[in-house]
């Protein structure tokens, strides 16, 4: 199985990182019973201005991705995920290593709905729409 994670550097031993999108690498993993190959891949996607998840989706349905560990993922993301088959599970802040252990005893949540971004949260204090980062908009 083809299991990849979000991370900075990269590697067993790295964090997950809770952004899919503008992940700096991904760690992919050749998993069968035990660790067998690991691939880490610079997430080109990470500094375009706007696409980024779908871009960094695309990585993964290239490479052959079946699983995701990560933290968020938005919608657009969410659906070429989903729309290739590879699932998504919530394993952020756990060790790379760690978190593909877990993922094979069926300990992690599978991740059903996007996160909304930055940018489709309320305004402060306004109670208006938020305008992406300079409207102030925030996680919701």
């Amino acid at each position: 199985m083809r299991i990849a994670a979000t991370t900075r550097r990269g590697g067993v031993e790295d964090t997950i990182t809770p952004q899919f999108g503008r992940a700096v690498t991904f760690t992919i993993v050749d998993y069968d019973g035990e660790i067998k190959d690991v691939e880490i891949v610079e997430n080109t996607a990470a500094s375009q201005p706007s696409g980024a998840g779908i871009a960094a989706s695309q990585i993964l349905v290239d490479r052959r991705v079946e699983a995701i560990l990560t933290g968020n993922v938005g919608p657009k993301a969410m659906n070429v995920l989903k729309s290739a088959g590879i699932g998504i599970f919530r394993a952020d802040g756990l060790k790379v290593g760690e978190a593909i252990e877990r993922f094979m005893n069926g300990e992690l949540e599978e991740i059903a709905s996007p996160s909304r971004g930055m940018g489709g949260g309320k305004g402060r204090g306004t109670g208006e729409m938020g305008q992406g980062r300079k409207g102030g908009g925030r996680w919701r």
